[in-house]
């Protein structure tokens, strides 16, 4: 069961109606061991999914027919435990931040470099694994750890805002997020003044392996401070995500619209 499931964790589908950026995802992949099989619509991929147990998709969002909206409803309601990733452009961050809500792992802004490929595709194939352990194992988390974690707005399985009484807000990554990662061992954190975006990067992460992790802002504002604990002990942002690991305080331009987008986990 457990060589079955690392097997099925480690195939992955890309879906594209463009058979070069397939092709060219495909290589990136296939160097970190991986199975990759292509799709070149909506429709191809839930055939290709009825038919073999796939643990990653990564799909285009605009697409003729079945579009990657619609492809990441699909899935997660046929298959849950499936990470799925989009891909993006540039003028549809805001629809990537709401893919997330619907279930996506993450997404990938275009232009990509490998590195950033790799670095979400390997977290999104621990995610599957963790998913599944969960669901054999009954798995749930500490009582602890999912008090921790109310009272926050989250792009989900990602990065968490928490909106303190003087309607600053704090950001951190969220536990899922800490856990695909892996062993955290070092952040680059925006300096005070810097101007941060919803759903753009707000820290870059390494983990062990030099793995590169981007961790999306969950909300638009100024940096007004960082959490420079740090930057003398980055392993906190695994320790503790929600206490001493948080990432950084803003002050908020545009809150309101913005919480409409996050899930908020009472």
């Amino acid at each position: 069961m457990e060589k079955d499931t690392k097997k099925k964790a480690k195939s992955v589908l890309v879906v594209d109606d463009e058979v070069t950026v397939c092709k060219s995802v495909r290589r990136i992949l296939e160097r970190e061991h991986l199975e990759v099989d292509e799709a070149l619509s909506g429709k191809e991929a839930l055939d290709m999914l009825d038919k073999k147990p796939y643990g990653v998709v990564i799909t285009d969002m605009m697409m003729p027919g079945i579009g990657g909206m619609d492809l990441i409803r699909m899935i997660k309601e046929k298959r849950p435990e499936v990470s799925v990733i989009m891909i993006t452009g540039y003028a549809t961050i805001k629809t990537a931040v709401q893919a997330m809500k619907l279930g996506a792992f993450d997404y990938i802004p275009k232009p990509f470099t490998p590195e950033e490929l790799s670095g979400v595709t390997v977290r999104a194939i621990e995610r599957m694994k963790l998913y599944l352990e969960e669901e054999k194992e009954e798995v749930k988390k500490p009582k602890k750890e999912v008090e921790k974690g109310k009272g926050r707005y989250y792009i989900l399985e990602h990065s968490w805002a928490l909106i303190e009484d003087d309607g600053i807000v704090r950001i951190g990554m969220d536990d899922i997020f800490q856990k695909t990662a892996g062993d955290i061992i070092n952040l680059d954190l925006p300096l005070e003044e810097d101007t941060i975006e919803q759903g753009r990067v707000c820290v870059r992460v390494t983990s062990t392996g030099l793995k590169i992790h981007k961790v999306w802002s969950p909300v638009t504002g100024k940096v007004i401070e960082v959490n420079e604990e740090l930057n003398k002990d980055a392993s906190l942002a695994n320790k503790d995500p929600y206490g001493k690991g948080w990432l950084v305080r803003v002050r908020p331009t545009a809150l309101e619209e913005e919480l409409d987008d996050l899930v908020l986990l009472k």
